[in-house]
């Protein structure tokens, strides 16, 4: 029995030996295992992490495929939704807005106004566009270096660009500024009888430094830039309310009609000097004696004065002037023929040989015929009869005294400029010779 028992179990032993012998490969066939270093690790354990990722990445785009595809679609069913409110909500308000701002008749100009919003957006705009200050030009009371006993003389408002001086650029010079020819004698002449205040829409930072230029004596007692304009329909406007000087004894010297629409009873318009070459310009000489003559003769309403040359410029205003000295010395010369005086005259006269020099044309300093008066051509009026001293003569009397006076505050006024101007001369001078 012992042996049997052995037996089996050897056998069992050969044949376990036998089965795994033959399951396991030839020993040539194993693979050698190799070593996999730290680094080598880290490397396939992140790319094992990236394709995890890929992969959980692919499902939810699969799970939100059906989503954005029926979002897509109710987008797509809405656009239509959507425009119309779009129209309703920008483009509707839009052509509400331009037809009220373009006419004001229109019912939602109408409904604007009656909601008030109208002044609100006037009010409101009016603060950027209004000048910088209510008062432009300082008291004559704060005047510097002007004796205040003398009265404040006619206001001068004259242009800049165009009116006084001619601005070109090329890309060579940049900006280059010609004076209109008879200025510098214009400033001169006219600085004994007004108050000049230069006042242009340019920029101060540009344009201050041409008009030192071009006034070298100090004529020019203000100068006033786009700040001081009026903002209006897309022009700089210039108010004469805001001078702090009576509108009626101001004339505005300018060449465009547009930057004096707030006043245009107070403007002479010139013609643009627009052409740097032309020196044969010679509309301020032309109209220097027409400014002269009617501070002379003490007018008070430069509007009205003006009111008899509407539509005319500078020049035409001369030609008209001209004309009726012409017709009021041919008036004279008539008169003085008629009668006895003219039958001796010709009878007598009649036979004289033809004069052997031609009579001058009795031109003014500035070119233009001289700007007569009645006193002028007629004479002074002769004296009063009246020994006892009626109310004739007492009429005459206050009538010659005011003349006087007012010739005495003219000369007064011509000295302090004169003055004026030799202070600056004399501290030029004396800078100059510091230098």
């Amino acid at each position: 029995m012992l042996s049997r028992a052995v037996v089996g179990r050897s056998l069992l032993r050969q044949s376990r030996r036998y089965l795994s012998d033959a399951a396991a490969p030839p020993a040539a066939v194993r693979p050698v295992r190799k070593t996999v270093s730290p680094q080598e690790r880290e490397a396939l354990r992140q790319a094992r992490k990236e394709q995890a990722a890929k992969v959980l990445q692919q499902q939810s785009g699969d799970a939100s495929a059906g989503a954005s595809s029926a979002a897509s679609s109710a987008v797509h069913l809405s656009s239509k939704h959507s425009r119309w409110v779009w129209y309703i909500s920008v483009g509707v308000p839009s052509a509400l807005l331009v037809w009220g701002s373009n006419d004001e008749n229109s019912p939602p100009a109408k409904f604007a106004k009656m909601i008030g919003l109208t002044a609100l957006v006037t009010s409101f705009s009016e603060d950027f566009a209004k000048p910088s200050h209510d008062k432009l030009l300082p008291d004559w009371s704060q005047m510097p270096n002007v004796p205040h006993d003398i009265p404040v003389p006619p206001t001068l408002v004259l242009d800049l660009e165009n009116t006084l001086v001619s601005s070109t650029w090329d890309r060579k010079y940049g900006w280059r500024h010609a004076k209109r020819p008879g200025v510098d004698k214009f400033l001169h002449d006219m600085a004994q009888y007004y108050e000049i205040v230069l006042y242009s829409p340019s920029i101060d930072g540009i344009a201050d430094p041409v008009v030192t230029s071009l006034d070298k004596d100090g004529c020019i007692m203000h100068r006033l830039y786009r700040d001081a304009t009026y903002y209006r329909n897309g022009i700089h406007v210039k108010d004469l309310s805001r001078l702090n000087r009576n509108v009626k004894r101001m004339i505005v010297i300018d060449d465009d009609p547009a930057e004096v629409s707030l006043n245009p009873e107070n403007m002479i318009r010139v013609k643009p000097y627009t052409d740097p070459n032309d020196r044969t310009d010679n509309t301020l000489a032309r109209i220097a004696p027409f400014l002269i003559e009617i501070v002379r003769e003490g007018y008070d309403d430069f509007p009205a004065l003006l009111e008899q040359y509407r539509g005319m410029d500078a020049d035409e205003i001369a030609d008209e002037q001209e004309n009726r000295i012409s017709q009021f010395r041919r008036d004279r010369q008539q008169l003085s023929q008629r009668g006895l005086g003219g039958f001796v005259r010709g009878g007598l006269m009649s036979n004289l040989p033809e004069p052997e020099m031609q009579p001058s044309n009795d031109y003014g300093a500035y070119g233009s015929r001289s700007q007569l008066t009645a006193k002028d051509l007629v004479g002074a009026a002769p004296p009063s009869m009246d020994d006892k001293g009626g109310f004739v003569d007492w009429v005459n009397r206050r009538a010659q005294e005011k003349e006087e006076q007012k010739m005495l505050k003219y000369e007064k006024w011509n000295e302090v400029m004169l003055r004026k101007q030799k202070e600056k001369k004399e501290a030029e001078d004396r800078a100059r010779q510091s230098a």
